[in-house]
Parts: C-alpha cells; sequence; structure tokens
C-alpha cells in the first residue's frame, strides 16, 4: 500500500499556499518548492510534491474542459427541459459509487475517518437524490406544459383549416406536424 500524501497533513494554510504556488509557477520548479516547503516546517520530497502537483494539474485541467465544454454546449443547444443537469446528476451518482467502494476497500483507514468520510458521502448522496427528484419534477412540468402549448395551438390550427376548406388528409398531416406525430406517407 502507497504511503500517505504529506498533503493530508498540512494546515490549511499550507495547503493553500502549495497550491497557489503550483499554480502560479506552472506545475515546474518542485525542488524550489520542496526548500520553501521545508522553510515553511513542512518535511516533503520532490517527487511527493511532484505527485500531489499531478494531480492539481489534473483536476484543474478537468474543470477548465468541463466549464469550456458546458458554455459551448448551452451556447449551440439550449436545453429547457434541463436533460444535462440530470446528466451530472447520474454522473456525479456514478462516481459516488466508485467512491464509497473503494471506501469499502480502504479496510486499513482509521475508522473515524471512515465514519465521518461514509457520513459525507451519505450526505452527498441525499443531496443528489433530491437535486434529481427535482430536476425529474421540473422535466414533467417542461413536458405538460409543451404538451398543452402543442394541443392549443393545434385546435387554433384546426379551426384556421377548416374555416378555409381545408380536407380532413391535409388536416390531419398538418395536426401530425404540430404535435410531432410521426405520419406515414
Amino acid at each position: 500500500m502507497p504511503r500517505r500524501s504529506f498533503v493530508v497533513d498540512l494546515s490549511t494554510a499550507d495547503k493553500a499556499w502549495l497550491d497557489q504556488e503550483l499554480v502560479r509557477g506552472g506545475f515546474a520548479g518542485y525542488e524550489d518548492l520542496v526548500a520553501k516547503l521545508k522553510a515553511r516546517g513542512v518535511d516533503s520530497s520532490t517527487s511527493a510534491v511532484h505527485r500531489y502537483g499531478q494531480q492539481l494539474q489534473r483536476k484543474i485541467d478537468s474543470i477548465k474542459s468541463s466549464t469550456e465544454a458546458a458554455k459551448a454546449i448551452a451556447e449551440a443547444a439550449p436545453d429547457d427541459a434541463d436533460a444535462r443537469s440530470a446528466a451530472v446528476i447520474s454522473m456525479v451518482q456514478s462516481d459516488m459509487f466508485d467512491v464509497l467502494m473503494d471506501l469499502q476497500d480502504a479496510e486499513d483507514a482509521d475508522p473515524a475517518k471512515r465514519v465521518k468520510l461514509i457520513s459525507n458521502a451519505a450526505r452527498a448522496i441525499s443531496d443528489l437524490a433530491r437535486a434529481s427528484v427535482s430536476q425529474k419534477r421540473w422535466a414533467a412540468e417542461v413536458k405538460t406544459k409543451l404538451d398543452a402549448a402543442k394541443q392549443a395551438a393545434a385546435t387554433k390550427a384546426e379551426t384556421v383549416a377548416r374555416r378555409n376548406g381545408l380536407s380532413d388528409a391535409d388536416w390531419g398531416e398538418i395536426r401530425a406536424h404540430i404535435l410531432g406525430i410521426e405520419v406515414e406517407a
């Protein structure tokens, strides 16, 4: 089993400082960072700081990429029914499941820490479940409103069609298009 990362033992201030230094330095200059950490009273190695820097860089790159993709998607494909939120909730639920499975595999972890992690995970899962229910309720409301609007449009169009002598076959085809119904030719 690998050693515990030195970052776990850092104070909040030291961790924030290290994160800031890694980002500012472009995730380079690890020897210099180790020397600065030692000056702050933190004992570490170049390889340990490098491992942590790689993890942090992956997280930041992932967040940047996700943010850029979300902006592009939002611009290219508006989402009134909030299907993207449903997809995101599903992805997070899947990741939470993986985390819980990893937590179960970590049998040699401190029991108090395990209980705290499980408690935090349970709270996060509860929040996700509420978000999922709310999103599904919203999607159902949007669908109901959309169906009602389509039906109202079809009714108004039928009045105009009948008044202008449109045939039943032609009206049926127009009505199917308004309601989004596939019609065989």
